[in-house]
């Protein structure tokens, strides 16, 4: 499990984004008082189809919750652009996947030395 927390001198809000590995998804939590993402529980990402940049994890986040993060006119701060959100859940989304390759590789060798072990006992 990966966990991130981001401060933002931009809106003063403090953000919490946490990912885990279920089966072959990342699935990321959002904790934050933002009333843009109050609605957003939890994203869940495929392993195979990881986003590339913060702007293709933005479209993911708006098209599983079916909300723009735009700010309207009635918003006093242009947070958008310079949302910590979008790029802890990208940093999350590759430590997770990171993680996840690392422990793949390992199971093969240990496997191996197992079976390996065995058979000259």
């Amino acid at each position: 499990m990966t966990q991130i927390s981001v401060s933002s001198r931009i809106c003063g809000l403090t953000h919490t984004v946490t990912g885990r590995i279920e089966g072959d998804s990342i699935i990321i939590e959002i904790d934050t008082p933002c009333e843009k993402f109050r609605a957003f529980t939890f994203l869940e990402v495929p392993l195979q189809k990881l986003p590339d940049n913060q702007n293709d994890i933005i479209l993911e986040m708006e098209r599983q919750i079916n909300c723009s993060f735009e700010c309207t006119r009635e918003c006093a701060l242009d947070c958008t652009r310079k949302c910590l959100i979008p790029g802890a859940v990208f940093n999350v989304c590759n430590i997770e996947n990171e993680l996840a390759k690392k422990s793949l590789q390992i199971l093969p060798l240990k496997d191996a030395g197992v079976l390996l072990n065995e058979s000259t006992n």
